[in-house]
């Protein structure tokens, strides 16, 4: 019976793991890092969180077209529902301070940028 119980508890452990289902971009000092849904939608929402010391504007873009303008505070996060009908993929630009663009991948589970150097 403790064996059945323990698998049963193992088992809720494993089927507990996170499903993103926004993309999450994390803006720090030096780096950004993005957690990105698994499946493609054409309307999504995109979670900015700003660890940096400084507030934060950034722009979302497709084809070169903008689509949203976001203004997140230092220690704050901003959610921007974007609605994307083009089979481009969506970059976040930031502007001030200007860091590297970020292009958000679905299906890529989480990844970083580095800043330029």
């Amino acid at each position: 019976m403790k064996l059945f119980l323990c698998l049963l508890s193992f088992s809720g452990l494993v089927m507990a793991q996170p499903k993103v289902e926004t993309f999450v971009v994390q803006i720090n000092d030096r780096s950004m890092s993005v957690l990105s849904p698994d499946k493609k939608k054409h309307i999504f929402s995109v979670l900015v969180e700003n660890r940096s010391l400084s507030d934060q504007l950034g722009k979302f873009m497709v084809e070169g077209k903008l689509l949203k303008y976001v203004s997140v505070q230092t220690g704050k996060t901003e959610s921007v529902e974007i609605e994307n009908n083009s089979s481009s993929n969506v970059v976040f630009v930031p502007v001030s301070p200007a860091f590297q663009e970020v292009e958000l991948l679905f299906g890529k589970k989480a990844y970083e940028i580095p800043s330029k150097k």
